[in-house]
This record gives C-alpha cells, structure tokens and sequence, in this order.
C-alpha cells in the first residue's frame, strides 16, 4: 500500500501480468464424485478473502483428537502429484513422498498420483497433536507445486475451543448434494468418513493474479446435466453475498489460518538473468537484438523494477547502476534504459546481492493466503478485546525464513511474552491473542460510566500484521487486524480527542489512506509552494527592495517596455514601479537604450540599486527603493553585455568583462559616471561573460570561473596586479557564461576565511559534480566535493541561507524541476542533501532569490522554452526551519558602522549563537554578484540584548544594505531585519 513503485496505491498493469499465474488448489468437496466443493470462507472475519473458486489454499481441515481421517485425493491436473501430511500420525502408505510410498494392484501410487487417479489417506489424530499442521506436494516437483498453491492446513482444536461456524448451504445445493450422495451408498472402504466432509483434490484454479479458468468442478465424472452447472452457478453466486456466510458474535473466537508463502510460474525462460549478482561480481552485460521493449525486476528485492526500451536512433551503450544504500528506496539507475537494435546494456553491482531477471519467468510474489499487498491480503475484522486464534504456516520452502509480528498484540511462548516469532519452512503454530484498542483513553473517559450529555463514537484502526524481514514487508507480505471499538464520548472530550490523538471514527474500507509521501520533507529541509498568479514579466533578474518585503525583478525588453515588476512576498501581490527605464531614456521612450535584458547589477551604499549593460549595452540606470522608480546615469565606455559588476570596500563599483570587453570600468555613485576602461592582462582573456567574481576579505578580487583557469589578483591604480591561476578539476563548467553556479561561502571571525564553491554546468564533467578552494591557504587548491544527486546541466541557482547552508535548485530538464540540494559547509563530508522536488523545471534566464523571512523565491524560463517565464508561475522553497519555533529580533539599530559594537534586542538573547550579516541578493543567470554572509562577533548578552561587533571593514562586507539575523545553537535563524553598513 503505497510502497515503492506503488506511490498511487495501484499496481501497475505490466507488473500484473508478470506476477499473473495458473493457481494449483487442493480443493475440498461435499460428495465422493467431486462435484460440489465445500464453499465455507477460510477465513470468516478476512473481509478481502476471494470466493472459494479463486482463492488459496483451497482448504483448511478441522478436527479434534481421537478422530480418523481419510482423505481422498483425485488428481485432476496434468502432472503427478501426492498429498503429505505433518503432525498426524500415519503409515507408509499415507506419507506421500515421492519415491517412499507404496502401491496398489492396480498399479496406483500414494507417492505419485497420476493424473486420472485417486489415493486415500488414513490418519489417526492423537491428543497431543493439538495444533496447527500443513499439507502439500510431495511428489517429484514439490517446489513447484507449492509455489502455484497446492498446500493447506489442518488445525486440530482442543476440547475447549469451538469449531469455527459452518457456512450453511442454500437449500437449493443442500438438496442437490443430499440427492448425490444418496445414488452412491457408502461401501465398507468409504464409511464414516465422507460425511465428515474431508474429501479434497487437486485442481487448476486460475485464481491468483487473475488467471483465467472457469469453475474446473466435476472431473471425478462427467457433468451430469446443465443441472449441475446451474448449481454450480448459483452457489458460486451466492457465497459473494456478504449475508450468506454466518457471522461471528463479539464474544466468538475468530479463528485465523495464515499462510506465509511463495506464488510462482515457475516456468518459462527470462530473456536475460544475471543469476545472484554479488557486489564483487564483474558487471552484468547483456545485447539486445531487434525493437522491442523488455521489463525486469530483482528476484530478491522485487520492489526493484526496470524496463529496456530497444528502439532505433537511441545509444549504442548503457550502464545502469544498482542503487541500494537505502534499503526503503533500493532501485536500478536509470529505470529505463534506452538503446539501439543491438545495444548493450550493463548493469554494476550494488552493495548487496541482486539479481537482474526479464519477466519472461514471472515476478515471484511472496503472499499471504494467496494474496500480496495490503488491501488485497486478509484483513481480519474484530472488536476491540476480541479474541483472535492464529494459526499460522510457512510454505515458503526455499531459503527464505520469516517470522509472524501482529501489531499490538502479544502471546506467551516459552514463559515470556512475546509479539514476534520465527517461522522455518514448513512449521507451523497456534498463538491466541486479544484484538487491540482503537484508542487507549484517558483515565477519565474511560472510566466514564454514565452516558449522560454523550454521543456515541464507533472508532476503526488498521493494525499491521506482517513478517518483520523488512524486504519481505516492502514486497507485499503484510495484512490488516481491522479493530472496531465504541466510546460514549461528550462534545468536548471529542474535540480534545480530535486536536491531540486524533479520533478515527468511521468505517474503514480498503482504500489507500490519503498520505502525502513527501511530508516529511519539510521539517527535514522544506518545501515548495507555487506562489499565486501570474509574474507578467521573466524573473531573469531579481533584486529585494531594502527596508522592504519587496522583490524587483525584470526580464526580456526586447518586444516590450514594462520589463520590470514589483512583487510583496508579505501579501503575495504583484505591481509596477514607478515608472521604468524606458521613461528615462535620453531620448525618452528609446526602446533599445531601455532593454536591461541580459544586464548586470550591484547595491550602492546608499540602498539604491545599480543596473547597467545587457542589451542596452552601455546605459546606467539606478532603481530606487524609496520611490520604486527608476533614473539613468552615464553610461559605460565599453560594452557590457553579460558583465559582473560588484561594489568595493570603498563605496565605488566595479565592472569586468561583458560582451567583448576585456577591460574593468569604475563607477562613482557620487558624480553618477563610469571611469576610463582598464584592459586586463591578456592572461585573462579566458573571461568574456558573467565571471563568478568576488572581493576577497584582503581587498583582492578572485574570479572562480566559468572559464579555465580561475584567477586571483589585485586592484591597483595601474590595473590589475599579482595574478596567480588556479586550475579546476573539472575544467571549464559553462561552454558561454550562463551555465554552472558559484558561491562565497561564508565569512567568519576571527580569520574571515574565503572559501569560494562551484557546481553544475553543461561539459560532461561538470554537469554532476562540485568543488571548493580555500583562499586562506598558502597554496589554495581547488578540491573535489561530493556529487550532486542530479545532473545540472542547465541554468542552475545557488543561495546562502542564514543558517549558514548553501541551496541549490534548477537546471534541471524534466516533468519537474528536480530536487532541491542542500550543501553545509560546516559539514562537507555529508556532501549534498536531496530535499524537496522542485514543481516547474527551470533553465536558461531563471533566478532563485532569499527573501527577508528566510524563504527563498525561483523564477524564470522554463528550459528551452524561450519566454515562458512570463506567464510560469514563481515558486517559493521554505527551509526545515520555517516548521520550528524561530527567535525573534526585537529591536536593533538602522544602522551601524564597520567594527563598532551594537546590540541586538530578541527574546532569548542566551539561546543565540551566531549574529549574522547577509547582503541582499543580485541574480541573474545562476550567479548572484551580491549575496555574501557575514558573521558578527558576539561580545556578551543581557537579559534581553545580544551584543556584538559589526565587521571590521568594507573589503570583508562592502557598505550598504543588509539583512540581519540571528540564530539559534540549534541553526534556526529568525527574519531578517534591515540594516545598513557604513
């Protein structure tokens, strides 16, 4: 029931037909011609068991000490079988196993019955034989056998039990069986033993995974009229009437046969089969011929299932790896393999023994009476202090053992109380238990006695039963104890029950419980929400508006002249600006010297916001965050196109590379105008768009990229000094610049260590992987990080929370946008952390931006689809911390100065542990030229104030705006709140 690869609580189709098989039945009938089958339940209280002509095992015997058996066994298949016996006592000629037993005149054996033919089997039930006893095949294939379902049970009852009620026959069969058995008068040989009902035979059932096969009844002699078949008919009919079958009393004991078992084809060839398939063994390699497709499971872990698509035009090579650290999520990577007529696909060994089997042999289900999956397999209902009699059998006879665990329920064995027992092939046991409550109550509701002022409740709760070998639990092997109880329960008793525990009043059916497989996700690392509405414009590039709840955001221009938006993430609504770059082009109203498509931008200390370049490619413009309105400045010398411009310790801003600039220009937010361009060594003509630039703490600027070789250096007044080169691991990430992502990590005291990651792009070997450098080291190297969970070839986003983690989302190409990966880089050896599924995939021109409350927003195009961000929704990812209680920021200055002290108001100012500072974020193209973290050094606390140190100048955290945080020892930031840095 929603277990892996049944998420929707179905099964498949193709998984149907490769578990679908012919059943094999010994079936129990009324009359010594074998033409009326006993049509009692199995089971009366399983509320799923199928009529008595589809269902397995065909029979369950009871009888009691002291009594003698003889059972006749026709054979009625088409292969030889025997009937064999545990417990009973017996002769020779009753064991049944193959080639042990004997033979009459005749020529007939009791160890090999032919088809056609009959043996009886006498046994003597002595009194210490209370129990439970199976019954099977034990003639030459016995495995076989078993696994198509020919096995069953005898239970043989202490005096003190009652027999389970008996199904009463409409009178209609009664009279019918009553005149058969009177045209055949019992000879000395049959006497004392057909009327009690044991005459069983083997047959073809069809009833397991829906295989085909009519009512089979009457091969003991021909049908002797449509009369027959019309009863046959009629009472097929019948027993699916819920009210033909007796019903139990709530002081009856429910008695329980469960068989633990295996159903099988057991022939047939698999177009490939690895055999065991250990983790030492070499890969397993299979060619594959002309168009078709082909479906495989493993036999030992049959959640894992696979398909090989042979079609032309597909690869000529395909590995598929097996991927079991995670014994709930076990599975073969890729599930589809798609290759060319004449292909090879290869499958590498996990960590466990596998095999790789085509379905051509079937899938092996593991069942309960028959059946596999809950829903399907017996529910038991019962009233809560019922009590239940299990009777229990293992027929599954290979190398598997199991054992029996019912959930809230426990039994005596051996002196001790026990839940859980062990099972070998062919044992069996008898347990009593007490079905369990609904609900274990309060003390003063429970023992509430008077019904005044009360309304009734009828409570229902599915318990498990299940074998407790988790492989065999995740395969099916698992049934339902449907405990039913009735509280006397006033109004408000009712709603506290219903706010605390829960209250499950109702009936239960067999539908899969609506269940949210990813609810969990958010208190381990968040979730996303699609946020309402349409953005109008693509969110390619995205600013916050500081002192604000606000984004600015902007996109294509090239056919329009309202590209840019403003967007409130506090009540989720959407508005122009003031005005926009296209009102204040010289000339007014110039399309081309408005298009910011594809610009570059940075924060100035003052909070305004400094965009420049794209497709203009060379006009300035300021948004400002008091007014939301936009102003031009002067423009650029060179073109920048694609350029990164960053804001220096000094309040200035820089500007490097861009369309086929290979020159720095500087701008002055005083005068409003740009420097002279400075060209840069020809050593860096590798760096042509969006290079992944940061200022160092030590004033130096480091360029991690895309391109090969990374570069550190110094910004002097006559250009660019000290260069040294820092080779990758894997080479250039972006074949332009707008692949792959980067990130300065954060900046802490004393040291303030730079450490710069990167990821993604679309060269092969950077599309899976990461790397980092640390730029305090003598001799920084770039060092390899665990690798991303997905391939990230597209555009992809990186943004730094504030609880020091860095988030990865995008560049993804598919029916949604991938996981969500979260890399901390206190712990990297933990590699990165699959989080949430992204709903919309995001590509080329898509950006991800953290908001003041710590969510983070994505936006933009989907991949290849040019401009399809315009009207795709935003989606907005809440981090695990958005479920816990978070601190609170009560007051703290507007502002504050480089290496002065301040305090910070919050409500548990001893539970705090990090003050942290982080610039607003400047994306576009999966880089964001702004974001950096920095953390504050905490100097004391009072009872309501932490007191800390801002950092000590403008090369660690340029001035202008910030949001400040602080957070917990446990990692959960509060909100943001505005400051500026001076």
């Amino acid at each position: 029931m929603r277990n892996t690869g049944h998420e929707d609580g179905s099964i498949p189709l193709s998984e149907v037909n490769a578990r679908r098989l012919d059943a094999l039945v010994y079936r129990e009938y009324l009359d010594p011609d074998y033409l009326i089958p006993k049509p009692d339940k199995l089971v009366l209280s399983d509320v799923n068991e199928p009529v008595f002509t589809h269902r397995v095992p065909g029979t369950v015997i009871y009888t009691r000490p002291g009594e003698r058996l003889h059972v006749h066994v026709f054979n009625a298949d088409t292969m030889p079988h025997s009937f064999h016996l545990h417990g009973l006592r017996y002769g020779i000629d009753s064991d049944g196993s193959w080639p042990m037993g004997t033979q009459s005149a005749d020529g007939r054996r009791s160890d090999e019955i032919c088809p056609g033919q009959h043996w009886t089997y006498r046994f003597y039930v002595p009194d210490d034989a209370v129990g439970a006893w199976p019954f099977h095949d034990h003639s030459r294939h016995i495995g076989e056998s078993v696994n198509r379902g020919l096995f069953g049970g005898i239970v043989v009852l202490p005096e003190d039990v009652e027999s389970p009620c008996d199904f009463e026959l409409p009178p209609l069969v009664k009279e019918y069986v009553d005149r058969c058995c009177r045209e055949h008068p019992d000879d000395e040989d049959d006497h004392g033993h057909i009327e009690a009902g044991h005459v069983v035979r083997p047959r073809h059932d069809g009833s397991h995974g829906g295989g085909g096969g009519g009512h089979g009844h009457g091969h003991g002699r021909n049908v002797r009229d449509h009369e027959h078949k019309g009863v046959l008919d009629f009472l097929e009919e019948w027993c699916q009437l819920e009210y033909a079958h007796p019903r139990h009393g709530e002081d009856d004991v429910l008695h329980v046969p469960v068989f633990l078992h295996l159903m099988s084809r057991g022939r047939g060839t698999p177009a490939f089969n690895s055999g065991p398939f250990s983790p030492a063994a070499a890969p397993f390699e299979s060619v594959f011929g002309a168009e078709a497709t082909f479906s495989y499971h493993c036999e030992i872990h049959q959640q894992m299932q696979g398909k090989v698509i042979v079609a032309a035009g597909e690869a000529a090579e395909v590995t598929v790896s097996i991927v079991d650290s995670d014994p709930m999520n076990m599975r073969f990577d890729p599930v589809e393999a798609k290759i060319r007529p004449g292909g090879k696909v290869r499958w590498t060994p996990g960590t466990a023994l596998h095999t790789v089997t085509e379905d051509g042999a079937g899938i092996p289900s593991p069942c309960l009476n028959g059946r596999v999956f809950v829903g399907n397999t017996p529910t038991i209902v019962a009233r809560a202090g019922q009590r239940i009699r299990w009777y229990v059998f293992n027929l599954d006879l290979g190398m598997n053992w199991h054992n029996f665990h019912p959930h809230a329920q426990r039994w005596e064995f051996a002196g001790e109380p026990v839940d859980v027992r062990s099972i070998g092939p062919a044992e069996s046991f008898v347990v009593d238990t007490v079905a369990p409550p609904v609900l274990l109550l309060p003390h003063h509701i429970e023992e509430q006695h008077d019904h005044d002022g009360c309304k009734k409740y009828e409570l229902c709760g599915d318990f498990l039963f299940h074998c407790h070998v988790e492989m065999h639990m995740m395969q099916g092997l698992a049934g339902l104890v449907r405990s039913k109880q009735t509280v006397w329960l006033t109004d408000e008793q009712a709603d506290h029950l219903r706010e605390t525990t829960g209250l499950p009043a109702g009936t239960c059916d067999n539908s899969c419980p609506d269940v949210d497989p990813d609810r969990c996700e958010q208190f381990l690392c968040g979730e996303w929400k699609t946020v309402p509405g349409s953005p109008e414009v693509c969110m390619m590039h995205a600013t916050l508006v500081p002192g604000t709840t606000k984004v600015m955001f902007f996109g294509y221009g090239d056919t329009r002249d309202d590209l840019s938006r403003i967007w409130d993430y506090s009540t989720e609504t959407l508005a122009l600006p003031g005005n926009q770059p296209f009102d204040v082009t010289q000339p007014v109203h110039d399309r081309p010297l408005a298009n910011i498509w594809s610009a570059e931008h940075t924060y100035l200390a003052d909070g305004t916001i400094l965009v420049h370049g794209g497709f203009t490619p060379r006009q300035t413009f300021v948004f400002d965050p008091a007014t939301l309105s936009w102003s031009r400045k002067g423009p650029t010398a060179q073109d920048r196109f694609y350029s990164t411009t960053l804001t220096l310790a000094d309040g200035r801003a820089i500007t490097l590379f861009g369309s086929a600039s290979k020159s720095f220009e500087l701008y002055d937010p005083a005068a409003g105008t740009w420097s002279a361009p400075v060209v840069v060594p020809a050593a860096m003509n590798q760096d042509e768009y969006y290079p992944w630039a940061y200022v160092l703490p030590d004033g130096k600027i480091f360029i991690a990229g895309p391109h090969m070789p990374t570069q550190r250096f110094d910004l002097g007044a006559a250009g660019i000094a000290n260069l040294e080169s820092f080779a990758t691991i894997a080479g250039n990430r972006s074949t332009a610049g707008e692949k792959g992502t980067s990130v300065l990590l954060p900046l802490r005291p004393p040291g303030y260590e730079p450490r710069v990651l990167i990821a993604g792009g679309d060269f092969a070997s950077a599309q899976q992987t990461a790397e980092w450098i640390d730029l305090s080291s003598p001799t920084p190297v770039w060092q390899a990080l665990p690798d991303l969970n997905a391939t990230r070839a597209q555009q992809v986003n990186t943004v730094l929370l504030p609880d020091g983690r860095v988030l990865l989302a995008g560049g993804v190409d598919g029916a949604d946008g991938g996981p969500a990966e979260i890399f901390d880089p206190r712990e990297p050896e933990r590699g990165w952390e699959q989080c949430a599924t992204m709903g919309i995939p995001r590509g080329y021109h898509s950006a991800a931006i953290l908001l003041p409350d710590g969510s983070v927003l994505m936006g933009g195009d989907r991949p290849g689809q040019w401009k399809s961000g315009e009207s795709t929704q935003h989606e907005r990812y809440f981090p695990s911390y958005f479920t816990l209680p978070r601190p609170v920021i009560t007051a703290a200055p507007a502002s504050v100065a480089h290496g002065a002290g301040f305090g910070v108001d919050t409500t548990n100012p001893a539970g705090i542990a990090e003050v942290v500072l982080l610039r607003p974020g400047a994306v576009t193209h999966g880089f964001n030229m702004s974001q950096r973290l920095i953390e504050c050094e905490i100097t004391g606390t009072t009872a309501t104030q932490v007191q800390v140190t801002a950092p000590p100048n403008g090369n660690i955290a340029p001035p202008g705006p910030y949001l400040l945080f602080v957070v917990t020892a446990g990692r959960v930031p509060s909100e943001g709140r505005w400051i500026s840095l001076t």
